[in-house]
């Protein structure tokens, strides 16, 4: 139900903790444009990237930030989903949340209103941010000195994206926060001269499908950017 982490959180503060006025404030959502590189050395350009989108939700916990370490592909197949978040990580008390579809195209640079999400004041650390059945969903060319290669893809990771940093005191007169999907952090990891037996769609017992799944994973491929007042 929608409002079923606000109203444990208002429970909450209503019995001796930190107090709390409601609050809401818009949501969008960006990408980044049509072109990246990722670590490997190949270019990408994208002509689809589309993020089906079904809640986010704001929490009081702040990310403590680890050594990003890049294990080997086949040992990645064995990690849980519990790796996308850097560190040591506990949400706390609810603050916040949107729940609502959306399909957002994130060639364009301009952020996509998503919807208006119903809080809290007070300080925050991280959101959640939950994807819809049909996921990320990607199509383009990668090249790389004389090799090019026509791709499409699609992940729907299993469980919410968790941990995702959004260190703010949220006020009552708050004018909006954006939701930035790096498409050049999600991609960084795809090998495509590795893309096992089809690259459109993209094998996904490939190391390329792994690297570009656990790009989606990683928590830390979303940027948050509250607007100021």
């Amino acid at each position: 139900m929608k409002s079923s982490l606000l109203a444990i959180a208002l429970v909450f503060t209503a019995c001796g903790g930190t107090e709390r006025s409601r609050v809401s404030y818009p949501v969008t959502v960006s990408g980044g444009g049509a072109m990246v590189t990722t670590d490997s050395g190949w270019t990408v350009t994208l002509t689809r990237a589309t993020a089906h989108l079904d809640a986010v939700r704001f929490f009081e916990g702040k990310v403590v930030l680890a050594k990003n370490v890049k294990p080997q592909w086949w040992r990645s197949l064995l990690v849980s989903t519990a790796y996308a978040h850097p560190g040591h990580y506990v949400p706390g008390e609810a603050l916040g949340e949107f729940v609502g579809p959306l399909d957002a195209d994130l060639l364009t640079t301009t952020p996509l209103a998503w919807g208006t999400a119903d809080g809290l004041t007070g300080e925050q650390g991280s959101l959640q941010l939950t994807f819809a059945t049909a996921g990320l969903e990607v199509a383009g060319t990668a090249t790389k000195d004389t090799l090019s290669v026509p791709f499409t893809a699609s992940f729907t990771p299993a469980y919410a994206i968790e941990g995702v940093r959004s260190e703010h005191v949220v006020g009552k007169n708050e004018l909006g926060v954006d939701v930035r999907i790096d498409l050049t952090h999600i991609f960084s990891r795809v090998d495509f001269a590795q893309v096992g037996s089809s690259a459109s769609p993209l094998d996904p017992m490939s190391p390329a499908f792994n690297g570009f799944g656990r790009g989606v994973i990683d928590s830390s491929a979303y940027v948050v950017t509250w607007k100021e007042n």
